[in-house]
């Protein structure tokens, strides 16, 4: 074999040789290395993990335990913040406790009572003394829709003490339970007749200008319609009854006749937006008939053009 071909192999060998100890010392090295940070990268992923199912916890939801059976779902009722009206749609969960309810209390001596709760925070802009009274009342109306007697459902209200809010929708504002229901011994121990009485000797009274029907209420005002919601809603075939005056200004033929009816009706519309079902409400329009205040004076006018909620 000639120097030549003897150099040639030498090189190819020590190309082969280097090629080899490269693969094991290096690429091995830097393998193990890839391995270990993706390790690392797992790790790190799933202790993430952890923290995000701990920020999106269930809250409590619609439930109930009755003589006969009980459910339970996380889905609720859901408001806006400073609001009383159901977002929508409900969830089939709660339809199908619903209608589970309604076969549980057919024969059921107790009542099915709903709580609403509200923040210091809130605005309250509906008709009732608190914005728990007025959700709690919208649920009702809900469940009335679903077929559940209305004399097997209570309401409630409370501030709250633990908000839970997902952007600004409240999750956790309604709370269920069951109740005894009312005796005629506690019917008498309320005493409704001497509510009557005092409201229908001061009924609530709502002003308006002449040839307008508007409605603004105060915290008084809200919390004494508070008090007739709460007598209809506890004696049995109770009303509210709302009359529409007019002072003696004269006008076109049947102006006064026209504007008491329209402020009865007006503010009846108002309380059915605001949760009062209106077969509840009976209006009446009476026109300057029965004047409060001396009609001579526009004082006196004003306080004339009114409507009065009492109860029926």
């Amino acid at each position: 074999m000639t120097k030549k071909v003897l150099y040639l192999l030498g090189i190819a060998f020590t190309i082969l040789l280097g090629t080899w100890l490269q693969y094991s010392f290096c690429c091995k090295t830097c393998n193990e290395n890839k391995s270990v940070n993706n390790e690392t990268k797992q790790i790190e992923v799933e202790i993430e993990k952890p923290k995000t199912n701990e920020s999106t916890s269930p809250t409590s939801g619609f439930s109930f335990t009755t003589e006969t059976s009980s459910f339970k779902t996380i889905d609720n009722f859901l408001f806006l913040s400073s609001d009383f009206n159901l977002l929508l749609p409900i969830s089939d969960s709660i339809n199908l406790g619903i209608e589970q309810l309604k076969s549980s209390l057919i024969n059921s001596t107790s009542k099915f009572k709903i709580n609403g709760s509200y923040t210091s925070e809130e605005e309250n802009n509906s008709i009732f003394p608190d914005l728990g009274i007025a959700r709690a009342t919208s649920v009702k109306n809900y469940l009335i829709s679903k077929g559940i007697p209305e004399n097997k459902l209570s309401v409630s209200s409370s501030l709250a003490n633990n908000p839970i809010k997902i952007g600004d929708t409240l999750t956790n504002s309604i709370s269920y339970s069951l109740s005894s229901k009312i005796s005629t011994t506690e019917n008498i121990s309320n005493n409704w007749e001497s509510v009557k009485k005092e409201i229908n000797s001061n009924p609530l009274r709502l002003y308006f200008n002449t040839g307008q029907s508007k409605i603004s209420l105060t915290q008084a005002e809200k919390d004494k319609l508070g008090q007739i919601i709460n007598y209809i809603n506890n004696v049995s075939d109770s009303k509210i009854l709302i009359t529409g005056h007019t002072d003696n200004t004269t006008g076109p033929n049947n102006t006064n006749e026209y504007y008491s009816a329209k402020r009865a009706e007006f503010a009846k519309e108002y309380l059915v937006t605001n949760g009062i079902s209106a077969n509840k409400i009976v209006t009446q329009g009476k026109t300057a008939s029965m004047p409060i205040a001396d009609n001579n004076s526009e004082e006196g006018r004003a306080k004339n053009r009114r409507a009065e909620i009492s109860i029926q």
